[in-house]
């Protein structure tokens, strides 16, 4: 991790510049100023060149056109609509299982990271453009998917630096690539995947169905396509590829990471796994039985470990740039001139002893509080009542904060909570193999977190 960052701030105090052109703060307090809800804030283009996104919603530099194109996804990823693609999660998740039970048979092990990426893969890619690229029904979970995103992201801080080699890159044979920088021939084949798949959507090959019932009535990538509220130009295959492309790259691995580094800890800290599964067998009495979202919501224990666990995987690692064009921005004593790049970093949020003491530690109770149930006066002692605590939630950025902030946030707290209640109910005999905290440790910060240089995978083995 950026550890310079760190010791500049042990020194010069919570703001700090980080280049000739930007600001680092590390302040919580300071979070829902900078990413704000109302406030007009533009995204930096040396930030965002990297990607060669430019219109998608989250490659937008510019605050107003960000908010007409976010507007268009909004409806489609609001709470209410997800609530009704509870039934295509949970047939996913049968698959998962069914998937599970196959090793479970033959005693082999499952690498967690690579089997919740692929599932969540599927279920974003049949709701972005109604064909799922089931990866669930490879033998070996496909690993070469895991690999691609892995090796996409990697490339982030180079083309932060020489942004110019992404198009070249992409004008040049794959074997070429595959010979000098195979990064860059992964990221060419998954491009060219949304790439078809959005030609598809646009010649009118893939069609959702409005009976079907599974939520699916209009998938992501054709609801912007069909859209009254933006103009033709908003419509184009540019623009459907690159969304695609951000909901795809995006939804898969940050849902993935957080559902891998959460296996671990509850199966590596055997009392909390137990407290869970107690309040799940009240909530679920058959292990078999499919889970009920809105159920899962008011569980206090589970939705403090989806707490917990999102605490300890970030979503997002790199610092978040944003730039108030016009107004000055204030940090106590400090006048931050408009125009200036300032950023956060989560990492520094989620670990900062002052909000979560023990930062390191797996604490789902940091989340909780509890009260004592009332009973009559000839009951000897009061039972505890856990309820969720939403104190520290404001400090709780996975997703960020914000008009900014991430537009799948409802979506993926729908597939954690079904994805973990489903798990850890079904399954009551599991156990880590050959992993320990090194292989979710946040080492290296890639845009995304990952774990120190050789580490990574949740191997487990279920019985």
């Amino acid at each position: 991790m950026d550890t310079a960052c760190r010791e500049l701030h042990k020194i010069y105090g919570p703001i700090i510049r980080i280049s000739p052109h930007q600001l680092h703060v590390s302040d919580p307090t300071f979070y829902e100023e900078l990413y704000s809800q109302h406030k007009i804030r533009h995204k930096y283009t040396y930030f965002l060149d990297r990607f060669q996104l430019p219109t998608s919603a989250f490659g937008t530099v510019d605050h107003k056109l960000h908010r007409e194109r976010r507007a268009a996804l909004n409806k489609y990823l609001s709470k209410q609509t997800i609530a009704k693609l509870e039934p295509m999660l949970l047939d996913m998740l049968d698959k998962l299982c069914g998937r599970i039970e196959e090793f479970r048979e033959k005693r082999e092990v499952l690498d967690m990271r690579i089997v919740y990426q692929c599932f969540i893969t599927d279920v974003i890619t049949l709701y972005a453009l109604n064909r799922s690229w089931n990866h669930l029904d490879s033998p070996d979970f496909s690993p070469l998917w895991v690999e691609t995103i892995a090796e996409t992201v990697k490339l982030g801080h180079l083309l932060t630096q020489f942004p110019i080699l992404l198009p070249i890159a992409l004008n040049l044979p794959r074997w070429f690539l595959k010979l000098t920088k195979p990064g860059f021939a992964l990221l060419m084949d998954f491009r060219k995947a949304i790439e078809i798949d959005t030609k598809n959507i646009l010649e009118g090959n893939y069609k959702f169905n409005p009976d079907k019932g599974n939520g699916l009535d209009q998938t992501i990538v054709h609801a912007i396509l069909e859209s009254d509220e933006i103009p033709p130009s908003e419509k184009e295959f540019k623009r459907l590829f690159e969304e695609a492309f951000v909901l795809i790259g995006a939804g898969s691995d940050t849902v993935a990471n957080m559902l891998t580094n959460t296996h671990f800890h509850l199966l590596d800290n055997p009392q909390h796994l137990k407290t869970l599964r107690e309040e799940l067998k009240k909530a679920m009495p058959d292990q078999y039985a499919r889970a009920c979202l809105k159920d899962l919501e008011g569980l206090p224990f589970l939705n403090a470990v989806v707490n917990e666990g999102l605490r300890l995987s970030y979503g997002v690692s790199t610092r978040l740039p944003r730039i108030s064009p016009y107004e000055v921005m204030m940090y106590k004593d400090w006048e931050i001139p408009a125009g200036t790049p300032v950023s956060m970093t989560s990492v520094y949020m989620h670990q900062n002893p002052s909000i979560f003491p023990n930062p390191l530690t797996f604490n789902p109770y940091r989340w909780l509080t509890s009260s004592s149930s009332s009973s009559s006066s000839s009951t000897p002692t009061q039972s505890p009542i856990l309820k969720l605590d939403t104190t520290h939630e404001k400090y709780l950025v996975a997703f960020s904060k914000g008009s900014r902030s991430c537009a799948g946030i409802n979506l993926a707290k729908a597939e954690i909570l079904l994805t973990i209640a489903t798990i850890f109910r079904r399954y009551e005999v599991q156990g880590l193999v050959e992993t320990d905290r090194r292989d979710v440790d946040v080492k290296r910060d890639l845009f995304l977190p990952f774990p120190e240089v050789g580490r990574g995978g949740v191997r487990v083995r279920y019985w």
